[in-house]
């Protein structure tokens, strides 16, 4: 069995040149008790709203408001993403006692998930660490964070820094899957690995949890907008259709595995001439052997964008008219 990607894996800083260690994997999880009596409250309240589209009103009523954070981050472009953005996450394990984590926004289309993640120090934890001129983000070195759900296949994960400083950590945590997640329970999930001291011991408690889990619906209102396609692309990779949404663009075709997707230079091109990166890709899984090769190849987006503008693609070296 071969993958074409288990997981992408990319840190990309928004804010700052630094270079910053990464470290992503999925796991399963297993709910225990909540680390803060606030945060168990504002659960049962959360899952006591229903998860229909009416959510959203009745969430901004209960002084939260994952629109307002998508706006202060992409500014008017945030209006794009306003049907992608999903129902109140509830927090269910906060075991964490170095750090305090807030999901405090949420996205989603068929196949991809956007969250905004805020992280802050408790019991001084430093976020930020000098270590021989470089500035170091700890929490990379000390946590492993990944959006999963029972519905995932292949599925890759990537995070990038949008704000970053001694009292705040604020990350794009994006996951792309070639199942369909839509209307699926969602979890976004840190947890501290055991790492050892300078003697060679091992630093946490054997036998404890040390995770943060914020669980939610993959309900939104939003329609893609779908392209039949019947192109021949490099390497000899086919495609036959493109799905767009505010946050992505999910190809279906034949041997995506064979195509160079490129994360350089990849772009989007609106109808006003705009360009939008493309800054995460991930790829279905395939047999070797299986002449269909990998079928899926979704394309995240650097910003939201309104799909009816989306006219063409750039990846992999390729221009892809797809109006």
């Amino acid at each position: 069995m071969k993958r074409l990607n288990d997981l992408y894996e990319q840190i990309t800083p928004e804010t700052s040149p630094e270079e910053l260690a990464q470290k992503i994997i999925g796991t399963e999880t297993k709910p225990v008790l909540k680390k803060r009596h606030s945060k168990a409250m504002t659960a049962i309240l959360a899952a006591a709203v229903s998860v229909s589209v009416l959510t959203v009103s009745v969430g901004a009523a209960n002084n939260w408001d994952y629109a307002g954070i998508f706006q202060s981050i992409f500014g008017e472009k945030s209006e794009n993403i306003t049907e992608n953005i999903v129902p109140e996450a509830t927090i269910y394990e906060d075991t964490i006692d170095t750090m305090n984590f807030e999901l405090m926004a949420a996205a989603a289309d068929k196949h991809s998930v956007l969250a905004i993640i805020d992280i802050y120090p408790e019991n001084g934890y430093k976020l930020l660490e000098e270590v021989d001129g470089v500035t170091v983000v700890k929490p990379f070195q000390d946590l492993f964070i990944c959006i999963n759900s029972d519905a995932l296949g292949s599925s890759g994960t990537g995070i990038h820094i949008i704000e970053q400083s001694e009292e705040k950590l604020r990350l794009s945590v994006r996951m792309s899957t070639e199942n369909m997640i839509k209307g699926e329970k969602v979890t976004v999930q840190a947890w501290l690995q055991n790492i050892k001291d300078e003697n060679g011991e091992y630093l946490l408690e054997e036998g404890r949890n040390y995770s943060w889990i914020a669980e939610f619906a993959a309900d939104y209102i939003a329609d893609e907008i779908r392209y039949e396609k019947d192109m021949e692309l490099l390497g000899g990779a086919k495609l036959t259709s493109v799905e767009i949404s505010s946050i992505s663009a999910c190809f279906e075709g034949e041997r995506f595995n064979d195509f160079y997707w490129g994360v350089d230079n990849a772009y989007v091109l609106l109808d006003s001439g705009e360009k939008v990166d493309i800054n995460q890709f991930s790829g279905s899984s395939y047999v070797e052997g299986d002449e269909t090769g990998s079928t899926l190849l979704i394309l995240g987006f650097a910003e939201p964008v309104n799909p009816d503008e989306v006219c063409t693609l750039f990846v992999g070296g390729q221009t892809i008219e797809i109006k």
